[in-house]
């Protein structure tokens, strides 16, 4: 019996806005978000208020309902602050 070989991976290109906000939320939250798939689903809903399917970036972090070490309310801050520096240009 032989087994085929796994699939390659395309890198993602860094310049793509869904890239760039999932590595920020990976870089600055990993100590204020512990579970892995909280920081995916605010990456996710993130994106989605960069697609314009959220109102507001609190609102992508408060559906988002993570389980955080801090106030919600101060994460909504950290993240609309840290999201605004990545400069990116809503769709």
């Amino acid at each position: 019996m032989t087994t085929k070989a796994p699939s390659k991976i395309k890198a993602a290109d860094p310049s793509d806005p869904l890239k760039i906000i999932y590595d920020m939320v990976e870089k600055e939250f990993t100590d204020v978000l512990p579970v892995t798939n909280d920081r995916y689903r605010l990456g996710f809903n993130l994106h989605k208020f960069f697609k314009g399917e959220a109102n507001s970036v609190e609102e992508a972090v408060r559906t988002t309902k993570p389980e955080t070490k801090i106030d919600l309310n101060e994460l909504v801050k950290k993240v609309e602050e840290k999201y605004n520096k990545l400069n990116l240009n809503r769709k």
